[in-house]
């Protein structure tokens, strides 16, 4: 009796990662910029983000003032603690900042946003 060899077929797995399609990313865009204090600020995002660590934003004349701390308050809010005042001047995101990230990992859009002065 003779063994008949029976050819293996690849499976196809409908749930596996292809790599040639690009991944699905949503950017954190930014709702709005609070002062709660001359030196603090509450960045509100539209969509939930994660805090890894401080991010590297800088803030006040030129961007000079980097992050001295960050604390998320809630699932769209992050606070951000400045070395000295950053009240009035603009907050500067460079491209890519990877300490705050979205679920499925977009960045913050990079730009410039206004900080208003605490009453």
């Amino acid at each position: 009796m003779s063994v008949r060899m029976v050819k293996r077929t690849n499976v196809r797995n409908r749930s596996a990662l292809d790599p040639s399609v690009p991944g699905y990313t949503t950017s954190a865009v930014v709702a709005s910029v609070a002062a709660t204090a001359a030196d603090t600020i509450e960045i509100t995002f539209a969509t939930r983000v994660m805090l890894r660590s401080a991010p590297n934003v800088t803030a006040g004349a030129g961007g000079a003032v980097a992050v001295a701390s960050a604390t998320q308050l809630s699932a769209t809010v992050i606070q951000l603690q400045f070395a000295a005042d950053v009240q009035g001047t603009n907050l500067v995101v460079p491209e890519g900042v990877a300490g705050v990230r979205t679920p499925t990992g977009g960045f913050i859009p990079a730009g410039t946003y206004a900080i208003p002065t605490f009453p």
